[in-house]
C-alpha cells in the first residue's frame, strides 16, 4: 500500500516519501524477523535448560524462603543410621546415653533432622534457620518467613526451670500473626488442656475411656468416693494441663487407698499448683505393658497414612500394616 500505482495516484504520502518508508519497512521487517529467530533460538535453549538440570536457582533478587527450626529437646531421637550425613556437630545432644543422660536416644533429634531434610532436599528454595530455645525472640523470627517450634516451647523451659524464658517464647507465640510462629498459641493451649479436648471427643460421640474430670484443684477425700462409686479395682490419676511422661501421676489399688490414705493426701498437697487431674481406671494390656498407639497423620485435612508406635519400645515404630485395626482407626480418626 506505500507503493504508488501511478503517478496520478493521490496517496496522502509523496512519491519519494511512499519509497524512504517502504525501504524503512523492509529494513525494519528484516530486523524483527531476526530477533524473532533469535529469540526462538534462546528459548529452545533455556527450555533445554531447564530440563536437564536439577535445580532451578531462585531468580535474583527474591532470595530464599527462610524457614526457622527451634529445637531443644532432648528425647525423641531417630535411628541411628537414618540421619543426616552432615548433621551438625554443634546441634547433636552429647549427654544423652548412660543414668545422667539428659534425654535418650542418642545424639540425633527429630526437630534438627527435620530442618537438615528440608534443606537437603530443596536447598535451591530453602534456608534454614535453626535455633535453640535461649535464642527465640520476636527479633529473631522476624527474620523468618516461618518458624516452625518442635517442642522447643515453653513447657520444657518450664521442665528445665527456666520460667523467664518460658514466658518470652509464651510472648512469641501469642503474638503467632506476626511472629508466624507455628504452632500457633491458642491451637497449642488447646492441645496442652487434656481435659479440654477429651470432653469436646466425649461430645461428638468419640470412645473415651472412662474418666473424672477433676477440674478445681485436688481433693483426696473426695477423689477416692468417686473412685469408689465407679467400682474400679484398680486407678490412675494425672494432671489435666502441662504435663507428660509421668509427671504427677499416681496409681495404684483402690483398697489400698481405703486402708491407708496418707498417700493421697501427700498426692493432694504435692500438687496444690495444679488444678486440673484426670481419674482413670487403670488397665494394661494382657501381657502387662502399656497400651501402644496408632498414630493417624493428615496433610491439606486428608488422612494420609497411620503409624504404630509401641508403648515401652523407644525404636517400636512402623506404618501400621493394613487391615481392620488400621482401617477402623483411620475412620475414628477421621471422625475426630
Amino acid at each position: 500500500w506505500l507503493k504508488p500505482r501511478t503517478r496520478a495516484h493521490t496517496h496522502p504520502f509523496s512519491d519519494r516519501s511512499s519509497q524512504k518508508m517502504a525501504k524503512a519497512m523492509k529494513v525494519a521487517m528484516k530486523k524483527a524477523t531476526a530477533m524473532k529467530k533469535k529469540a526462538v533460538v534462546k528459548a529452545s535453549g533455556a527450555a533445554a535448560a531447564i530440563i536437564t538440570k536439577k535445580k532451578v536457582p531462585v531468580p535474583k533478587g527474591l532470595g530464599k524462603i527462610r524457614i526457622g527450626i527451634i529445637h531443644g529437646k532432648v528425647f525423641d531421637p531417630v535411628k541411628v543410621g537414618t540421619h543426616d550425613r552432615n548433621y551438625p556437630d554443634k546441634l547433636k545432644i552429647k549427654n544423652n546415653t548412660g543414668r545422667s543422660a539428659s534425654g535418650w536416644g542418642g545424639q540425633y533429634m527429630a526437630d534438627v533432622s527435620t530442618g537438615l531434610k528440608i534443606a537437603r532436599l530443596q536447598p535451591d528454595i530453602f534456608e534454614i534457620d535453626f535455633m535453640r530455645m535461649d535464642d527465640v525472640s520476636p527479633k529473631r523470627l522476624a527474620k523468618n518467613h516461618l518458624t516452625f517450634n518442635f517442642w522447643g516451647d515453653m513447657s520444657i523451659a518450664i521442665a528445665d526451670g527456666k520460667i523467664p524464658l518460658a514466658k518470652t517464647i509464651i510472648e512469641v507465640q501469642k503474638d503467632c500473626y506476626n511472629t508466624r510462629h507455628i504452632p500457633e498459641w491458642n491451637y497449642y493451649e488447646w492441645v496442652l488442656h487434656k481435659s479440654r479436648y477429651m470432653k469436646q471427643c466425649i461430645k461428638a460421640g468419640i470412645p473415651m475411656i472412662p474418666t473424672i474430670f477433676v477440674d478445681n484443684g485436688f481433693n483426696a477425700k473426695a477423689v477416692l468416693k468417686q473412685i469408689q462409686a465407679s467400682g474400679w479395682d484398680k486407678f490412675l490419676v494425672k494432671p489435666a494441663y502441662l504435663a507428660f511422661f509421668g509427671q504427677g501421676v499416681i496409681h495404684g489399688k483402690t483398697q489400698d487407698f481405703v486402708d491407708n490414705l496418707e498417700p493421697f493426701l501427700q498426692y493432694e498437697r504435692d500438687n496444690t499448683k495444679q488444678k486440673e487431674f484426670l481419674v482413670q481406671p487403670y488397665v494394661l494390656k494382657p501381657n502387662g505393658n502399656v497400651f501402644d498407639e496408632i498414630r493417624n497423620f493428615f496433610v491439606d485435612g486428608e488422612w494420609k497414612y497411620s503409624i504404630y508406635t509401641d508403648g515401652t519400645d523407644y525404636e517400636g515404630f512402623y506404618e501400621q500394616p493394613a487391615g481392620a485395626l488400621k482401617e477402623a482407626c483411620k475412620q475414628l480418626a477421621i471422625r475426630t
